[in-house]
């Protein structure tokens, strides 16, 4: 007696495993190509933060300052934001012409203190008289040559009381081509007069 044939899942030979069902290529190929986008994502929102460089630690705190050192007129250094600049000229000596007029009565000596004034390099004119007599050197600006004149008492050794004030008139019948005018004194005439041997004033 034979067996009633079966459906077609019991027709295989005996002893053949059954074909497991494999996931279909598509599927696995959509599932790399997912898995590729993911860390490319990942990857470009890591990199700039990996990349960026760190802020310094007090960066959002930090305030540039300015600082101005000024020296205050007893030598004393204060701090702030005002500065005070002073600007010095120097005037050559021949730039500065200087009539010398006696106002002693020791004659000669207006021209002696002329020639001493022109072996420093001072501009100097022909000696002359002064107007009036004096009992001590004076020295006169033309033109308020305030510059002038201190140069003029260095070189000479005169005293800051010698310079007259800038507004007074030297008394000379004329100061023509002359920045300082010298209205020599006793002090002078003892120094540079005729038979003296003074070449410079005294330190």
């Amino acid at each position: 007696m034979s067996s009633p044939p079966g459906n077609g899942s019991d027709d295989r030979p005996p002893g053949e495993a059954h074909e497991a069902h494999e996931p279909h290529d598509g599927a696995r190929a959509g599932r790399g190509v997912a898995i590729v986008v993911i860390a490319v994502v990942v990857g470009v929102l890591l990199l700039p933060s990996a990349t960026r460089a760190p802020l310094p630690a007090d960066a959002s705190t930090a305030t540039p300052t300015t600082t101005t050192t000024t020296t205050a007129a007893g030598g004393t250094a204060s701090h702030g934001h005002h500065t005070t600049t002073t600007t010095s000229t120097t005037i050559p000596p021949s730039a500065i012409h200087v009539l010398v007029a006696n106002a002693t009565t020791t004659n000669g000596v207006a021209g002696d203190v002329t020639r001493f004034l022109a072996s420093k390099g001072f501009g100097t004119l022909t000696a002359t008289n002064a107007l009036v007599k004096v009992t001590a050197s004076q020295i006169f600006t033309v033109g308020g040559a305030t510059a002038d004149v201190q140069a003029v008492a260095t070189a000479l050794n005169l005293p800051a009381t010698a310079i007259e004030p800038a507004a007074s008139a030297a008394p000379v019948s004329s100061t023509a081509g002359a920045n300082v005018v010298v209205i020599v004194g006793p002090d002078l005439a003892s120094r540079y007069g005729p038979g003296s041997t003074t070449t410079s004033p005294p330190s």
